[in-house]
């Protein structure tokens, strides 16, 4: 009867969580869309001048315009895109006339690989760090750190790229200042994007683990004899794991934001590069694209986190539900 209730319970918090989640992307597709309405310049005129190569005539341009179905109103037009855009059919680009879904898909796998391996970085020193500092006591060594996690999470992105580049590329010769050719091209560009999530991880990690080694469980685990390292991950880590996993959901997707500028720096063809690229260009389908697409995952980041903060943490979901 009482796992009939619960399940019950999760899955009308699943429902909950899905329709909201699906609202939520669906007023980020009508703002994305809206990119049009507001940018500057015809978009049907700087297609036909690409294809023409050279400045389009206005027959040009009207053929254009109804072969984009630009003539129609803007509420069938946000609808017709939503539908296409359901089918990964974004459109062409304004600057080579060629499907942006083809070109979004080429470089959402250099995102997501450096997106993925700065998220294990950040979770590996972040956790490392967040435990560090829960088991030490009051003093020097715990404000160091809680002063160093502090300055990394502060630091601008493109403040520390300048620093690293500076550093480890041109002083010590230890990695390439930019591109992507081989492992040691890897190593800026997660760390720019790794550490100052590492930074916020560990400050949450620590508060949290500091709350549950408190707990009377604890205690009573302690009195057991269970050593310090076998009650941090067996008793003190999963009972703080609920507000880590949303810190670490929102990391992400501010890694995947961040993209946006690491990847320009360093040279990367990732999804980020190519939205900077595509607003320099006034491509606005291609601007539209990416735009979508990185703020998609930012948001579904920050959802499937929420999600598995609510499994770990029954608390959680009764909380959504109050709301």
């Amino acid at each position: 009867m009482r796992t009939s209730v619960r399940l019950r319970s999760a899955g009308g918090y699943l429902a909950r969580w899905a329709v909201d989640t699906a609202g939520v992307l669906l007023a980020l597709s009508a703002g994305t869309f809206a990119l049009v309405l507001l940018a500057r310049g015809d978009p049907a005129a700087v297609l036909a001048a690409t294809r023409a190569g050279r400045a389009a005539t206005p027959d040009q341009i009207e053929a254009v315009r109804a072969e984009l179905g630009l003539d129609a109103p803007a509420p069938v037009r946000y609808l017709r895109w939503l539908a296409d855009v359901a089918t990964g059919d974004f459109g062409l680009s304004l600057r080579t006339n060629t499907p942006i879904g083809p070109e979004v898909a080429d470089r959402i796998g250099v995102t997501l690989g450096l997106v993925g391996g700065s998220a294990v970085l950040a979770v590996l020193l972040g956790v490392g760090v967040g435990v560090a500092g829960a088991l030490l006591g009051r003093g020097l060594p715990r404000g160091a750190l809680r002063v160093g996690a502090l300055l990394v999470t502060s630091v601008p992105a493109f403040w520390l790229s300048y620093l690293l580049v500076l550093v480890l590329a041109l002083r010590l010769h230890l990695v390439p200042t930019s591109g992507m050719a081989g492992p040691a091209t890897w190593v800026l560009p997660m760390v720019v994007l790794g550490v100052p999530a590492a930074g916020a991880l560990s400050r949450i990690v620590a508060v949290t683990l500091r709350e549950a080694l408190d707990q009377p469980y604890v205690l009573a685990a302690r009195a057991r004899g269970s050593g310090p390292l076998s009650i941090v991950f067996r008793d003190g880590l999963p009972n703080a794991a609920g507000p880590i996993l949303s810190v670490a959901g929102f990391a992400v997707g501010s890694m995947l934001v961040g993209t946006v500028v690491v990847e320009q720096i360093f040279g990367w063809p990732g999804l980020g590069a190519y939205f900077v690229r595509a607003a320099a260009g006034r491509d606005v389908p291609a601007l539209q694209a990416s735009a979508l697409v990185l703020g998609s995952g930012f948001i579904l980041a920050n959802r499937l986190a929420d999600v598995l903060h609510a499994l770990v943490d029954p608390r959680s979901r009764r909380r959504t539900a109050a709301a």
